[in-house]
């Protein structure tokens, strides 16, 4: 479910991240050994529990340990002290936020043990091991301990929380290497799983040549084989060829950030998906979280907002009108717009309070 910027999101997260390059709180390319400790000491102290992978100090410990910046064997601060201590204080507020209730549609303060313990499952399953301090399950656990009777008797986990636990599985996950996927082995569950991803990270349908369309055409040959990859690795593996893709398209096979034309995203129809992806790119790109003001900051306030708004006509209709203009045509049956205009009918009818942000968007 996307709208006319999904084509563009890795396009406009390389460009805005260039103009903060070189303004970051730490450039964790010139870290030594004692800054990376001290980052992961103060932003440890600022979050509570140990900073997941991705985080300032994770990735800071990661560029020592591999070598990647000149002062890896440096056992003396280079920069100073207090300059690391607000960049990992800012890092965590960061984070933090990033796990704020409505983040992919689950409602930590509304949950209790029987979901929490779902939740649980699920992550751990998606993972291989029991989800970290700081996961979506572990505070989950944590949340429903104030209020354990919220969920008694449910019998399955809500769609939206099985998905969350799985994106949350995947982005702890992704801070190590994520396997090399054997096509040639692919079996038919593993192409659907690989399809659906790819196509939820580019937006459209992952065309001809692309991981996902490969891999379908190797498992009609044997529906039953199987790589052994986990849901964890597939969905690693087709965001990776999805990011190939959006390079190539955008005629730059190596880099993005080069494009003679700055692209200009809507934010006014970026879906949380599509705003999710920016985030994503811009972070990996930068090496620390982007920055208030930043095309991924934005694009996440405004989803936000808008996911906690009933959705009206004038709203779908202002959406449609947008997504037509781009396109030039009416836009496709799954998009933003459609979906928009469907709530929109429905809450008409009803006088319901449908919102985009209770169907992810």
């Amino acid at each position: 479910m996307s709208s006319m910027n999904a084509g563009h999101i890795f396009t406009a997260a390389h460009q805005d991240a260039s103009q903060y390059s070189s303004a970051g709180p730490v450039n964790v390319k010139d870290i030594s050994e004692a800054d990376a400790r001290r980052l992961m000491s103060e932003e440890h102290k600022a979050l509570g529990y140990r900073p997941p992978p991705g985080s300032l100090a994770a990735q800071a410990q990661a560029a020592v340990a591999r070598h990647e910046t000149e002062r890896a064997e440096d056992h003396t601060l280079t920069m100073d002290a207090d300059q690391l201590k607000q960049a990992a204080i800012q890092d965590a507020e960061c984070i933090k936020q990033d796990r704020q209730p409505d983040s992919e549609n689950v409602d930590l303060n509304s949950i209790g043990e029987a979901e929490a313990r779902k939740l649980m499952s699920e992550e751990h399953k998606a993972l291989g091991y029991r989800p970290p301090p700081g996961s979506l399950a572990a505070e989950a656990q944590s949340a429903a301990a104030k209020h354990p009777d919220v969920s008694a008797g449910i019998r399955a986990l809500p769609l939206p929380m099985a998905r969350a636990a799985l994106a949350d599985a995947t982005e702890i996950a992704s801070g190590g290497n994520a396997g090399q996927l054997n096509v040639k082995n692919v079996g038919e569950g593993e192409a659907r799983k690989l399809m659906s991803e790819e196509h939820r990270a580019l937006g459209y349908r992952p065309p001809p040549g692309s991981l996902a369309a490969t891999a379908q055409a190797e498992a009609a040959k044997h529906p039953d084989a199987s790589t052994g990859a986990d849901s964890v690795t597939l969905a690693q593996a087709a965001l990776q060829d999805a990011k190939k893709i959006e390079a190539e398209r955008n005629g730059n096979g190596t880099s993005t950030t080069q494009t003679s034309e700055p692209v200009q995203l809507n934010l006014d129809t970026i879906s949380a998906p599509e705003a999710r992806a920016l985030q994503s790119e811009e972070h990996k790109t930068l090496g620390y979280r982007p920055p208030a003001g930043s095309a991924a900051a934005q694009a996440q306030s405004v989803v936000d907002c808008r996911a906690q708004v009933p959705v009206t006509k004038e709203l779908a209709a202002s959406l449609e009108s947008q997504e037509h203009k781009a396109r030039g045509h009416l836009p496709e049956s799954g998009t933003i717009a459609p979906v928009a205009q469907s709530l929109a009918d429905k809450n008409a009818q009803d006088g319901g309070e449908r919102k985009l942000g209770d169907v992810g968007l």
